[in-house]
């Protein structure tokens, strides 16, 4: 998902660059032999991406990731992997663990979560059959990812358990802010981490 603003780091998140490769790019690259799409929040973010591959805007206007969210399950009318283009130490084999965790568990969705309950639900795997539920709490006006799947079959696995596939975490780390930035540069120097 590209939708966010970037008001923070006053700046298009996926055209972010790191070695000379935007955040959009980097995704691609590592998720180039699936069945990818961009999810913008509009139509003037929809022009800044198409040439990267296929693109699509969110189904409800200015209602946050839970509509990016939305949009990529109504698109796709399947487990749908969701990725925040933000995080662009993304480790692979860790996003493929949870979309087959998904799949095979028959969860409605499943979401990394921290020892101290804090979710994680842009690096998560969604199932069409949560888009009711979903649309329930876009109706009422409910942005936070997390409220409808409080009436759904989820999942809320232990990050820690995820540790084999990225010892250090780094998939989970987002940019929101300059200093973010430079440290997922430092981390880029230290460790061949892209």
């Amino acid at each position: 998902m590209v939708g966010g603003r970037g008001r923070r780091i006053k700046a298009e998140k996926g055209l972010l660059e790191i070695n000379g490769k935007k955040f959009v790019e980097i995704m691609l690259e590592k998720f180039g032999d699936c069945n990818t799409v961009l999810v913008c929040r509009d139509e003037e973010q929809k022009k800044l991406y198409e040439g990267f591959g296929k693109v699509i805007v969110d189904d409800v206007k200015d209602f946050g990731p839970l509509a990016g969210i939305y949009s990529a399950l109504n698109y796709f009318k399947d487990y749908v992997l969701v990725v925040a283009v933000d995080m662009p130490l993304v480790r692979r084999e860790l996003a493929d663990y949870l979309y087959q965790i998904g799949r095979e568990t028959n969860a409605d969705a499943v979401i990394p979560t921290w020892r101290d309950g804090k979710k994680e639900p842009l690096l998560a795997c969604y199932s069409f059959n949560a888009v009711k539920e979903i649309r329930k709490s876009i109706i009422a006006g409910e942005r936070r990812v997390i409220k409808p799947m409080e009436r759904l079959n989820v999942l809320y696995y232990s990050i820690e358990k995820l540790k084999v596939f990225d010892e250090r975490l780094v998939s989970f780390i987002n940019v929101n802010t300059k200093n973010d930035l430079e440290m997922v540069k430092c981390l880029l120097t230290d460790t061949a981490e892209l």
